[in-house]
């Protein structure tokens, strides 16, 4: 079932104009291209944009389902140019999740990933994982506002094993990671996918969305039990084809193979369970 695009509003201000112009263009070109996204429009479109924070931009996720973005950030950006942030990705675990399943939005930031799928799939259940305090918050505050009982916020990074980890502080927080030296970080819990299935009752899952800039295969180790047993839909950030290869090297014993689905930004990879023989 096809998961309606979120609509996007531009509040006055500096740059007001060039940013609905952008949101208006971006809108054709998702109608004309059935929300096959192209990626030199895209870079057409982030051009038009101001260079500076946008005017304030609200998401509409669906009736009820509003979001503000950080004019500053890249959520926002990459909302306006696309008309909808990674709607083909939203779709792809939308389409997987069966009444009574689960999906893991691991790196789930504001809730973008998290709100979609609850709203649109309202007879399962979400797992949104976010380390970081402050985003944190503002994922729990979008979930209240939105009303989604069936949303469980766990406040923890997914790894490869528990206990803690320091994270970089970003402007954007977006992008923040795991501390390697330099700029302001923040200690958060790290669990792991398995732990805390395993504490819930071992639920199905039926999705998994993992973008966790560079740590997605620690988070792949960490959910073996997961994957073994449920053989859920996963959709991982792959910047690159370093990045392919260090989660094939996890997935590919396990029985997964990469998929192609149009619609999908060429950063993102869709894995499906093929089988071990």
């Amino acid at each position: 079932m096809t998961v309606p695009r979120p609509r996007l509003e531009v509040g006055p201000g500096a740059g007001s104009l060039r940013t609905r112009a952008a949101l208006g263009l971006a809108s054709c070109h998702a109608r004309l291209t059935g929300g096959r996204v192209r990626v030199p429009v895209l870079k057409a479109l982030d051009r038009l944009l101001p260079a500076g924070p946008l005017p304030r931009v609200r998401a509409h996720l669906a009736p009820g389902v509003d979001v503000e973005l950080d004019p500053a950030g890249a959520l926002a950006r990459a909302s306006v140019i696309a008309a909808g942030y990674e709607h083909g990705e939203v779709e792809a675990v939308a389409d997987a999740v069966r009444p009574g399943g689960l999906f893991l939005d691991v790196g789930a930031n504001i809730g973008w990933f998290t709100l979609m799928v609850a709203t649109h799939r309202p007879a399962g259940e979400v797992w949104a994982f976010e380390p970081l305090p402050a985003t944190a918050d503002r994922l729990a505050a979008n979930v209240r506002r939105a009303g989604r009982a069936n949303v469980r916020v766990v406040r923890a990074a997914a790894g490869h094993v528990g206990g803690e980890a320091s994270f970089t502080s970003t402007v954007d927080d977006a992008f923040a990671h795991r501390a390697v030296g330099g700029g302001p970080s923040v200690v958060c819990p790290v669990t792991t996918v398995d732990a805390e299935w395993d504490r819930a009752g071992r639920p199905r899952v039926d999705a998994v969305k993992v973008d966790v800039e560079g740590a997605e295969p620690d988070v792949l180790r960490g959910a073996e039990h997961v994957l073994h047993r449920d053989h859920p839909v996963l959709l991982v950030e792959t910047p690159g084809a370093a990045a392919v290869a260090a989660v094939e090297a996890v997935l590919t014993p396990w029985g997964y193979r990469r998929r192609e689905r149009a619609g999908l930004l060429p950063y993102n990879s869709l894995f499906r369970f093929a089988g071990t023989g």
